[in-house]
């Protein structure tokens, strides 16, 4: 069994880039149509579209196709970034000195969800919608959070290493997992082989 990710992060946000934006449903900027066609020949056709439930991302999918259809998968939605959303990323550093930033993937904000949360959801997001969508290529919308952890699965690398990764927004980023089809039998090695074939791609 094959299963081809096309992940795309949503287009940029109507708020001011240095602030959190968490699980804030905040519109985005409308994207160049020249660019949204350009992305959109990228993308393989009779895919099956997925989308977080989250406005900026329903907004892109609208953009990119508007016959898509897309099912809304709230385990799309953004990384829970609980009290800290809205707030700005300098506020959030300086009233909270007790934080190791240096190692933000165990990070938990106030009331909300650390990157290593993300990722086990990413995880169990990822095995079970390559079992109902077998061999179907899936074309996803959602965040930076999810498409760093989708990187760090796919890698094999340690939660710490998502953050080295840039996705632009309106970028995609297409990784590709071929193995057996009893996804559920489980043993200590990896099941399966991942390979990335496009990151962070920004078609203008």
């Amino acid at each position: 069994m094959r299963s081809d990710w096309y992940w795309v992060r949503h287009g940029a946000l109507l708020q001011d880039p240095g602030r959190y934006a968490g699980r804030l449903d905040l519109p985005t900027v409308p994207p160049d149509v020249v660019a949204a066609r350009r992305l959109m020949s990228q993308l393989p056709q009779g895919a099956v579209w997925l989308t977080s439930p989250l406005a900026r991302a329903r907004q892109t999918v609208q953009a990119l196709n508007p016959e898509a259809n897309a099912v809304i998968v709230d385990d799309l939605t953004d990384q829970d970034l609980g009290s800290w959303a809205g707030r700005r990323q300098s506020e959030v550093h300086k009233a909270n000195p007790q934080i190791d930033w240096s190692t933000p993937s165990n990070i938990v904000p106030e009331g909300g969800e650390s990157f290593d949360t993300v990722v086990t959801r990413v995880a169990s997001l990822i095995e079970r919608l390559t079992q109902h969508y077998p061999d179907r290529p899936l074309v996803v919308v959602s965040h930076l959070a999810l498409i760093r952890a989708a990187m760090v699965l796919a890698l094999d690398l340690p939660n710490e290493g998502g953050f080295q990764f840039d996705v632009s927004p309106f970028s995609l980023t297409h990784l590709s997992w071929s193995g057996p089809d009893a996804l559920g039998e489980r043993s200590d090695d990896r099941l399966g082989v991942w390979r990335a074939h496009t990151t962070n791609r920004v078609l203008t």
